[in-house]
């Protein structure tokens, strides 16, 4: 599953068109799509249980307001605490200059007085957790970078 803050700008749609490379190669990949009237909450629930379950990868977009605290229970810091309390494995893939993310916090902001979010980043995003800088790669090599890390952890469990 994706995990990113998406604004519908150029690093959405950039992500948006690796999601569709990954498809169309048959990976099991999800990123929540909500049309009018959808319920993305529920999208998003039903994928992080998906990957869960499944034992899979929340593919980590670290932009660098990546994992901010904000009023939604479905923003990429909620993604990332599921991440935490459940042990998933990530993948974190550097696309700003600013590497682990640093959202903004402090006191003066709506949703994150105490620095949560980075907390939260620096504990899954430990030291030995190894992250891919795609600043300077298109959709075709990030979705190259992906498919690698899926397939290797496909095999790795003993699965086909």
């Amino acid at each position: 599953m994706f995990s990113a803050r998406f604004d519908g700008g150029e690093m959405e749609q950039k992500f948006r068109s690796v999601h569709a490379i990954l498809k169309e190669h048959n990976f099991p990949v999800r990123m929540v799509a909500a049309k009018g009237g959808d319920d993305f909450g529920k999208l998003t629930q039903e994928y992080l249980s998906e990957i869960r379950l499944s034992r899979g990868v929340l593919i980590c977009v670290c932009t660098k307001h990546y994992a901010e605290k904000t009023s939604s229970p479905f923003s990429s810091f909620e993604e990332l605490k599921f991440a935490r309390d459940f042990r998933l494995d990530v993948l974190p893939l550097k696309v700003a200059d600013d590497y682990p993310p640093r959202p903004p916090s402090g006191p003066d902001h709506p949703y994150d007085q105490q620095g949560e979010a980075h907390a939260m980043i620096d504990w899954v995003f430990r030291p030995n957790v190894a992250f891919t800088d795609c600043r300077s790669f298109d959709e075709m090599q990030i979705a190259r970078v992906i498919a690698e890390r899926l397939l290797k952890k496909t095999k790795g469990s003993g699965h086909g």
